[in-house]
């Protein structure tokens, strides 16, 4: 049923191209008659002009004769003035738009469709018949075998005898010759799996041969017969299979028929024929995922697929081919200006087969084998990229990628949760023995790529050899704790991990002593703090592990000022943003005990390492006067900044709470507490975005979001006030002055005046206008609350407060009006006219109604005076001006 599908499906489809096909012919037909008729049209035109050309010139006057010495030159004949014409008409630049990919593709498939379709049929039918002929039970083994091979070589004959008469090949017989191939994979292979006539050795020297022979006519028959070959070969294994399993035959089979294809490609190269070959030695490792009988294999099979691909393409058979990145390009741009095509699908079929590797590693899990199993292809990796550097990065994707699929591979779902389970202490030794065996292979290799490979002055290689041979020793460190933290006590890991350091960093001052290249230092010091860092992470609890990393940023700036190691400033950037985003992020990434004050040594305590790495950097600055080390000053300067409002924030909340820094409450004071943290940062990643080159938009975006926050809050709280809120109003004191009033209503006075000079330029008039908002606000509730003992809007109010806010706001006009009118500006003084237009309004409309006795007549009193005060000084200020 299956067949006659199949069959049903290819007649289909050939019905649907040969109606293409007619109605494709009858287009070009009408086409050529509309050409022929334009042409005689054209003929006809020609003619009339010559006739009239001629009758001019027989009415004309006789040209008088003018005896001078004329050179002539003959006319060119008319073939070669055609000739001149058509070459002219050709070479003239005609700019036509180039044709899509697709474009192209369906015109090869309308010109090719027919020898695809009949190279497709007789390679089926070839595969059909052996199939049909051993369902029937027609002819005994080996007649049916020796049928299916005359079959094959008899196509081949046709093939090569109708190049022969042909005087060359086309495409009809390429495709034949492809059938023939296919006849014979599929002969060859039921040999082997129906019927043992041959041992697999002696079938898979025969395929080999038949893909030899196939290649060798794939020079002689072009592409075609190379797509048809390479297909069919890929395929057959499917076909002719008996559901028996044989996977790990169709696997050899599979390297076979990919090496014969990568020998064609030397030869016949197209961009699609190496798609194929990807799509067919990797859709037979994608396949074996679904037996379990291949686990331990697979990495074998990706490691000779990998070393196929760069030995046979290139006769590389040593890895020791060279090829330099060109100038002025980089490793991540070097495939737009490479001029082989081959030499850009490279590295990124490579990296599919690192993937395929890495997934087969995920499905299998940790055996007796992966060591055999998953180190080849990395081996293979390293001395390729030894002198191919568009190969330099593939090492090191292998290497990360193998460690995260090591994570993934334990790592499991709880209800709450994700969580490593460790591996099975039977395994624990074996694993922890190919880790070190994996890192000290990658390690060596490294060290061995660094010292041999090819330089290039346009693209310096040092880094990615020093970093992998530095850091594969220690990320597998770390993932053996990680998935065999059992197999030793924590103190035993933290004291290996700080003897590795240790190594490392007394290897780094050898090499800065010993004049070895700066990048080895640089990576020498980094694995060692990292080391340091690990092994504190395992000692001490979370409060402790952050102390630990700030401390780092001490070591770092010392290291730096005294084997002045530029290089390393990234590194001291590192340690600083990840202390700042730790005790940044706390409430969500750590638990601390109340009973504690944890928050002063590691708060304070990071502070103070940062203060201190800041007054390294300060005395390495004014011994060279470097311009980084002033860039990186101005970086830990921030860093401190930031660290020291954090510090404050938490002994706030720490007093505030009991020792709760992280309660889940929300009072007054802490809103009030957060529009100083938010406002104050606001300010302090304005000035990082001043200091800083690369992260300059980033700390825009934060400072911006940081003062919203203080804004919103700020409204927030204002909002509740006017409504009478209890929040508010029952969490300040009765005690006048020095209460609350001051944190909450008097420090975003502040925050505004200070956003006036520090903040973004473009809103300084802005922040004026809130600075003086908010001053009113904390002024007038200063008021009600000395007269009230609580700012709740909803108490009556007495004629002496009503008098104090006139009198009050009356001397903040004068003095803004006085002021402004001196030395402060034209603002000040509009805004104290302003306020003086509030006082009027409220003399005048409240004031008179709702005081009285003497209160009343010393509001308006003290309103006249001041107002004949002001006239009286601004006339003679303009009579002083006049004068001069």
């Amino acid at each position: 049923m299956a067949t006659d599908g199949l069959m049903g499906l290819l007649m289909f489809i050939g019905a649907v191209l040969g109606a293409l096909a007619f109605f494709q012919i009858r287009k070009l037909k009408v086409e050529v008659a509309l050409i022929k008729q334009q042409l005689a049209t054209k003929s006809s035109q020609s003619v009339l002009n010559q006739a009239e050309n001629t009758a001019l010139l027989a009415t004309a006057e006789p040209l008088k004769m003018v005896e001078q010495p004329v050179d002539i030159k003959p006319e060119p004949k008319a073939s070669t003035a055609i000739a001149a014409t058509t070459t002219s008409s050709i070479n003239a630049p005609v700019s036509q738009p180039k044709p899509s990919q697709f474009d192209i593709l369906f015109s090869r498939f309308k010109e090719n469709w027919m020898v695809w379709l009949g190279g497709l049929c007789v390679a089926l039918a070839g595969i059909f018949l052996a199939r049909y002929s051993i369902q029937q039970g027609f002819f005994g083994p080996v007649a049916r075998i020796s049928t299916g091979i005359l079959v094959g070589f008899g196509l081949h004959s046709a093939a090569e005898w109708l190049r022969y008469k042909n005087n060359g090949s086309v495409s009809s017989i390429a495709a034949l010759a492809g059938g023939g191939s296919i006849t014979l994979f599929a002969t060859l292979l039921a040999a082997l799996h129906f019927y043992q006539m041959f041992n697999p050795t002696t079938i898979f020297i025969l395929l080999g041969l038949v893909s030899c022979i196939t290649m060798w006519l794939a020079r002689l028959h072009g592409p075609v017969l190379a797509a048809i070959g390479m297909l069919g070969a890929y395929v057959v294994p499917i076909l002719v299979s008996d559901g028996g399993g044989h996977i790990e035959v169709a696997m050899l089979y599979s390297l076979v028929i990919s090496a014969s294809v990568l020998f064609l490609l030397r030869y016949v190269y197209r961009d699609w024929l190496w798609y194929g070959l990807i799509a067919g030695g990797l859709g037979w490792w994608g396949i074996s995922l679904l037996d379990s009988d291949m686990n331990g294999w697979r990495g074998a099979y990706l490691a000779l697929f990998g070393y196929g691909l760069i030995a046979i393409m290139w006769r590389d058979w040593l890895l020791r081919q060279s090829l330099e990145i060109p100038e002025n390009s980089s490793l991540f741009n070097v495939r737009h200006v490479l001029e082989d095509s081959r030499e850009r699908i490279l590295p990124i079929t490579l990296a599919l087969v690192c993937g395929a590797q890495c997934i087969s590693i995920l499905a299998e899990g940790f055996a007796s084998l992966s060591l055999l199993s998953w180190l080849p292809l990395m081996v293979i990796l390293l001395l390729a990229a030894q002198r191919r550097q568009t190969l330099t990065a593939l090492p090191w994707l292998l290497f990360l990628d193998q460690i995260v699929i090591w994570l993934l591979s334990r790592l499991s779902e709880t209800s709450e949760k994700f969580i490593l389970i460790p591996m099975p202490e039977e395994q624990q030794g074996a694993f922890v023995g190919y880790l070190f065996i994996t890192a000290m292979v990658v390690s060596v290799l490294s060290i061995w790529n660094r010292a041999n490979s090819a330089t290039n002055e346009h693209f310096n290689r040092d880094a990615w050899w020093a970093s992998l041979a530095v850091m594969a020793p220690l990320f597998s460190f770390v993932l053996a704790y990680l998935l065999c933290g059992s197999l030793l006590q924590d103190w035993l890991w933290s004291l290996t991990a700080a003897i590795i350091a240790a190594t490392y960093i007394a290897l780094a001052t050898y090499s800065v002593r010993g004049e070895w290249p700066q990048v080895w230092s640089v990576w020498l010091f980094l694995a060692g703090h990292f080391g340091y860092a690990f092994a504190a992470s395992l000692l001490f609890d979370e409060a402790g592990l952050t102390l630990a990393i700030a401390v780092q940023s001490i070591s770092i700036a010392v290291i730096m000022q005294r084997f002045n190691l530029a290089d390393m400033s990234w590194l001291l950037k590192v340690v600083l943003v990840l202390v700042v985003a730790r005790l940044t992020l706390n409430p969500w990434v750590a638990e601390y005990p109340i009973d504690t004050h944890w928050s002063l040594w590691t708060y304070g305590g990071s502070t103070l390492c940062a203060w201190i790495s800041l007054l390294v950097l300060r005395q390495w600055q004014r011994r060279l006067e470097l311009t980084h080390v002033r860039d990186l000053m101005r970086w830990a300067e921030a860093a401190v900044l930031h660290l020291f409002i954090l510090t404050l924030w938490v002994e706030l909340r720490y007093w505030l709470y009991d020792g709760d820094i992280f309660a889940a409450e929300f009072t007054l004071l802490e809103a009030a507490l957060n529009v100083g943290l938010f406002g104050t940062l606001a300010l302090v990643y304005q000035h990082k975005r001043r200091v800083s080159q690369s992260l300059a938009k980033l700390y825009n975006i934060y400072s911006h979001g940081l003062m919203t926050a203080a804004f919103l809050t700020y409204g927030v709280i204002l909002i509740a006030t006017l409504n009478s809120h209890d929040w508010v109003w029952a969490a300040i004191s009765t005690t006048p002055i020095l209460n609350a009033l001051l944190l909450v209503f008097a420090v975003p006075v502040l925050l505004g005046y200070l956003s006036v000079y520090y903040f973004v330029p473009e809103y300084r008039k802005g922040a004026a206008v809130f600075t003086a908002i908010a001053g009113f606000i904390f002024v007038s509730l200063e008021i009600r609350h000395l007269w009230q003992g609580s700012i709740n809007l909803e108490l009556s109010t007495s004629n002496g407060e009503l008098y104090t806010y006139s009198a009050v706001w009356l001397a903040i006009a004068v003095a803004a009006i006085l002021s402004g009118s001196g030395r402060f500006g034209v603002s000040i003084y509009r805004g104290g006219m302003l306020m003086l237009g509030l006082v009027v309004a409220k003399v005048f409309l409240v004031d008179m109604s709702q005081l009285a006795g003497i209160y009343r007549v010393i509001a308006f009193m003290g309103l006249g005076l001041s107002l004949l005060g002001m006239a009286f000084l601004h006339q003679r200020q303009k009579k002083s001006a006049e004068h001069e």
